[in-house]
């Protein structure tokens, strides 16, 4: 999964924003038949939306679904800024981004929670504590990964930039190879790349649970990290519509952690970014789920809530307001 949201993507965004608000702020009529345009990052993040992939629901008022593979958040939020998607799964802080920004795509659903790891080879490591003065690699500066380690440290008494030394040289994949071969020893990782470490190596291992200290350090039971998020004229105008895409993203999801070794099947046979085995054996450690936006927001606002203490430009400056959580009409 690609959680970065690049500097360059950032210049981007700003300088196009500029030069779009009638394209993203204007919302398209949409008659009937439309084609709705829903966007898929390649990578673990989509793996819940697979049975969508396969069996494509059939939508109100002769409605269609065209899906797309997207292979980074930086290429996603490009399609989203140029108004060529209508729905999209991305990481939920470049959600909340994007929306302070002025684009007109409000949070749906959490369809993905915590899936981070410690994942280690040191036989000494045993506690969070024990992670003082060792060097942790960590993918996706500026992303959760990251600020769930500091927020964690800061809760239990650490400094995370005095007594720990956070490593961003390597991306996910390169991480996890150095795992398997023994060149690093330490490492904050997520799914499925730390199961892919796992099996790799017999002396790799998960000390502690990182979703615990966040329950600890935070009160919120979990942190989301992928999140549906559909323009505002497609949920004004097309309820139906989005209510059965809802059903079967939810319908998806369900069917994928009953059913790991199928789900990872089609994971490959739709270019998905996976191999099947390796997308079988991560369904069961990862927390996909199918989360409504107003039931969401508490913990939402929790994540984003540090992002915001650490960096605020990584959601835009504030947290997002009541108009971020979509309630989609029932009828």
């Amino acid at each position: 999964m690609n959680l970065r949201f690049s500097r360059a993507m950032s210049s981007f965004l700003l300088a196009a924003l500029g030069v779009l608000p009638s394209l993203a702020l204007g919302g398209r009529e949409a008659p009937a038949g439309t084609v709705l345009r829903l966007g898929a990052l390649k990578g673990p993040t989509g793996i819940g939306m697979v049975r969508v992939f396969e069996a494509p629901p059939k939508l109100a008022a002769g409605d269609s679904l065209e899906l797309q593979t997207v292979p980074s958040a930086d290429a996603m939020a490009a399609k989203l800024v140029a108004g060529e998607l209508d729905a999209a799964v991305l990481p939920v802080n470049l959600a909340a981004k994007l929306y302070a920004s002025g684009l007109p795509y409000r949070l749906a659903a959490v369809v993905g929670m915590g899936m981070v790891s410690v994942v280690t080879t040191d036989p000494e490591v045993r506690s969070f504590e024990d992670l003082r003065g060792r060097e942790i690699h960590v993918a996706g500066q500026g992303a959760t990964p990251e600020y769930l380690i500091r927020t964690i440290a800061e809760a239990r008494g650490l400094d995370p930039d005095s007594d720990l030394a956070l490593a961003f040289r390597l991306p996910y994949p390169e991480i996890a190879a150095s795992l398997v071969a023994g060149r690093i020893s330490l490492a904050v990782l997520p799914e499925p790349f730390a199961t892919q470490a796992l099996a790799g190596n017999p002396r790799a291992r998960i000390p502690f649970s990182l979703d615990q200290l966040w329950r600890e350090a935070t009160g919120r039971p979990g942190y989301p990290m992928s999140v549906l998020v559909i323009r505002d004229s497609v949920i004004r105008d097309r309820p139906a519509t989005v209510r059965a895409l809802l059903g079967a993203y939810a319908d998806s999801i369900a069917w994928v952690k009953a059913n790991p070794a199928e789900a990872g099947a089609l994971v490959e046979k739709h270019d998905l970014g996976l191999k099947a085995a390796v997308a079988a054996a991560a369904i069961p450690r990862s927390a996909y789920l199918f989360l409504p936006a107003p039931e969401a927001r508490a913990d939402v606002e929790a994540l984003l809530s540090v992002f915001l203490n650490i960096e605020p430009k990584s959601i835009g400056g504030r947290l997002p307001d009541s108009g971020f959580y979509a309630e989609i009409p029932r009828r």
